[in-house]
């Protein structure tokens, strides 16, 4: 049974029943059903309610379980491994990470150059360097684990033995055939619904950010700040 919160739906279902009940019910009834009894009349228009609504929501029904799944189970601040360290890969804005007691970050450009920045005397500062120093790194992935689902993951691991020490899982939810339609035909701009925990999907919410990622598995100066505080 599903939990109705979670059920993701933009309208086209409805539109589309809709249309059943308003057009093609008197279609059939004048073309086909006047000619029998009432009961029988009745239970044609019954039937073919029926079987438009497996139609319209089946899908929905379907997305909207296995979404419930997934924010319930996979999605959220998942740490396997806390490390400690003075720097990471991944990340540029040191101003900004400095106070959480970073000594500086690392990061490579497009084009494969490798970058480190530092803050001497509140200036930022940046070289660029052959090697990386830090053992771990900080990056994102995006995976289309089953359609109409994408698993989002911001990642920290270990560049050495490759574990992963933490992530943050999120899910995007497409919509089903007719909302797809439906909101193809509006052409208008739209964001999938989804979650980054246990609740019912919502567009363009997210409850955690990397700062909840890199405070959870990062100790070292991180952590000695946030005892003082």
């Amino acid at each position: 049974m599903i939990n109705w919160d979670y059920m993701i739906t933009y309208g086209g279902p409805e539109l589309f029943m809709a249309f059943v009940v308003i057009i093609i019910t008197p279609f059939i009834y004048w073309l086909i059903l006047k000619r029998f009894k009432l009961a029988v009349k009745i239970t044609s228009i019954l039937l073919v309610w029926v079987v438009a609504m497996f139609i319209a929501y089946w899908d929905v029904y379907q997305i909207s379980k296995e979404a419930e799944r997934l924010c319930r189970e996979e999605a959220g601040l998942h740490v396997y491994k806390t490390v400690e360290a003075e720097g990471l890969v991944g990340l540029s804005s040191i101003d900004y990470w400095s106070q959480y007691g970073f000594e500086y970050l690392e990061k490579e450009s497009i084009g494969g150059q490798k970058t480190r920045f530092m803050l001497v005397d509140g200036e930022v500062v940046f070289e660029e360097v052959e090697d990386f120093l830090s053992r771990y790194e900080f990056f994102t992935k995006l995976e289309v684990i089953e359609k109409p689902f994408n698993r989002g993951r911001k990642i920290i691991k270990d560049r050495q033995t490759g574990e992963v020490l933490g992530e943050i899982v999120s899910f995007a939810v497409y919509p089903g055939w007719l909302d797809s339609r439906l909101l193809g035909i509006l052409s208008f701009s739209w964001s999938p619904a989804g979650c980054d925990g246990d609740y019912a999907p919502e567009p363009q919410k997210s409850t955690l950010y990397i700062d909840d990622l890199v405070g959870a598995v990062i100790k070292s100066k991180v952590s000695d700040k946030g005892d003082e505080s």
